[in-house]
């Protein structure tokens, strides 16, 4: 990865809901940190898997003050149909013009990213054949891990 690093802040863009409603990351700073799963243009099955684990898991995640979002590359009805596919307890998110996937890198493959409430990426892993992504157990981890980092 050439821009997006650990230690870098997250680039800010904005999503649409399946609702239609706009959604800014730069909403959640200061408030929550984040795991963003950016599904890629390959649907690969091991980032799907993990997202159903986190839905699964979604009440201990928020428990931690974390946020999941879920970004689907292409049009709202892409994300629709994601949605509608399981009843995720966080938000799917549409980049219709690939603009997220572009800033974080994530155009083919997923990526799975963590940072922390303000912002600043701890984790970031790519779907690829031969690298696993972490548990939900080690998602936890990082975050409570993030949260001994901040400063308050």
């Amino acid at each position: 990865m050439s821009g997006l690093t650990v230690g870098a802040l997250l680039p800010d863009v904005t999503l649409t809901s399946v609702a239609g409603q706009p959604v800014r990351i730069s909403d959640y700073r200061g408030r929550y940190a984040l795991v963003l799963l950016l599904l890629g243009e390959s649907r690969d099955a091991a980032l799907f898997e993990r997202l159903l684990a986190l839905a699964d898991r979604y009440a201990e995640i928020r428990q931690e003050g974390a946020e999941v979002l879920a970004i689907v590359p292409g049009p709202r009805e892409a994300a629709e149909a994601i949605a509608r596919a399981h009843p995720f307890p966080f938000p799917i998110l549409a980049d219709a013009d690939k603009r997220a996937h572009h800033r974080y890198e994530a155009v083919e493959r997923g990526t799975l990213l963590i940072a922390d409430r303000y912002g600043e990426i701890y984790y970031v892993g790519v779907a690829a054949e031969g690298h696993s992504l972490p548990s939900v157990e080690e998602i936890l981890s990082w975050i409570r891990f993030t949260e001994a980092q901040c400063p308050e």
